[in-house]
């Protein structure tokens, strides 16, 4: 599982890794120092005492070794002196000696003849060690406070650090691509991230020329299509009113006419999606009134099938483009017409819900989880993939949630839920 750090983090991360870095090479540059001087010191204070210790007993033979100030001296003159001495010190030679453990204490312990007489002078190093121990302590709260030190410093730099890249993420945030001529680099000229802010500046005017295409275009397409479309609306109607024309031809110009009108609604639905706003201004309109219309539109194609039409509607009203809700009736009750082959095509509308019902092929199950993505196309589809997508697209503008049952060769079931028409009135 890869983490993702914010650059403030990644930046105190480091001044904390470097200040931990710091204080460790320190540390341990200070011990190491601390056992030099350690061994040094110890080394000459005791080869010092020893010589005042050799000058003592020349002076006066008798005399008793020293006994504190952390100093212990013994002095063998006679083989019940050699029996009396500690066992650790029995076996040492001529010189100066290092960590030398006797009853659980350490000592450096030097080693002198004067004349036949062995001196031994013992260094406790316990006070040493405890001050070595003070020291390391010191040093490692000092370690502590640098490292909160470093922390708060760490995060008031960030803050400097981050403020330019903060004010140009919140001058992005706010762009708006149908403001033209807003350039971020003025702002940021003589700072680090105007390099950053012109590389804004530069891809805001390339995306300033595709929206001038794409409302080009989407006005052309609205204009071009629209025309020839009314055009043939408008023939067919004509047609229709021929005295002599047969049956045959009738039914044929019905078609003709609801082609058309699927072919109207579709256009303005696929111009809502490409606008990105409602085409017409979103108003109150009465789906019970949409969903009767479309019932008509393919009740020719049910009874070409023999197909039985329940319509079971309530009087509702939602808020939205007219041309879009009918959009979404429309490609449900088809898609429940050209996927049933016998039986029934049930529409119930209340102020919850929409529900169309069929008993048709329905939908295999490796395709029930994609019908919903664009020009996805199932084992038993023969449309383009858009109409469900755009089913599911004006349902998400308009805050339904749409959601289906299907078993293979037992029908599908869409059902909408409404949102309350303030949810998404605008």
């Amino acid at each position: 599982m890869r983490f993702s750090w914010s650059l403030r983090t990644r930046f105190l991360l480091a001044t904390s890794v470097l200040v931990v870095v710091l204080c460790s090479a320190f540390a341990i540059a200070v011990h190491q120092f601390i056992e030099l001087l350690e061994d040094e010191m110890l080394n000459r204070t005791l080869v010092r005492q020893m010589e005042q210790f050799k000058l003592d007993i020349e002076a006066n033979p008798r005399l008793s070794p020293p006994s504190d100030g952390g100093l212990r001296g013994f002095i063998v003159r006679t083989p019940y002196d050699r029996a009396a001495l500690p066992g650790a010190l029995t076996a040492l030679s001529v010189g100066v000696h290092e960590d030398i453990m006797m009853s659980g204490r350490n000592y450096f312990v030097a080693v002198q003849d004067v004349g036949q007489t062995r001196l031994y002078l013992l260094l406790d190093t316990e006070r040493v060690d405890e001050l070595e121990g003070n020291v390391i302590a010191v040093a490692f709260l000092i370690a502590l406070v640098a490292l909160g030190l470093a922390g708060v410093m760490g995060l008031a730099l960030s803050r400097a650090v981050m403020r330019p890249v903060t004010e140009l993420a919140d001058d992005v945030a706010h762009l708006d691509p149908s403001r033209r001529n807003e350039r971020l680099k003025n702002s940021f000229a003589n700072r680090e991230v105007g390099v950053i802010a012109a590389a804004f500046d530069d891809y805001m005017e390339r995306l300033e020329r595709v929206l001038e295409r794409e409302q080009a275009f989407t006005e052309d397409a609205s204009h071009e299509l629209r025309t020839p479309l009314a055009i043939i609306a408008s023939a067919a109607e004509l047609l229709s009113e021929e005295p002599g024309l047969s049956a045959g031809g009738r039914e044929r110009i019905l078609r003709v006419r609801r082609a058309s009108a699927q072919m109207q609604s579709l256009i303005e639905a696929l111009l809502f999606l490409a606008r990105g706003e409602v085409g017409d201004r979103a108003q109150p309109c009465a789906l019970d009134q949409i969903v009767r219309e479309a019932v008509e539109l393919v009740a020719a194609g049910a009874a070409a099938k023999a197909l039985e039409l329940n319509i079971e509607v309530e009087p509702v009203t939602v808020t939205g483009a007219p041309v879009m809700v009918a959009c979404v009736v429309n490609n449900l009750l088809l898609n429940a017409v050209n996927f049933t082959q016998n039986g029934l095509i049930e529409v119930k509308l209340t102020a919850a819900e929409l529900r169309v019902r069929d008993t048709g092929i329905g939908i295999p199950p490796q395709d029930l989880s994609h019908i919903f993505e664009r020009r996805y196309r199932g084992s038993h589809s023969r449309g383009l993939g858009l109409g469900l997508y755009l089913v599911n697209r004006i349902c998400e503008r308009l805050g339904w949630t749409i959601e289906t049952q299907s078993a293979e060769g037992l029908g599908t079931t869409f059902r909408i839920r409404l949102a309350a028409p303030e949810a998404h009135g605008r």
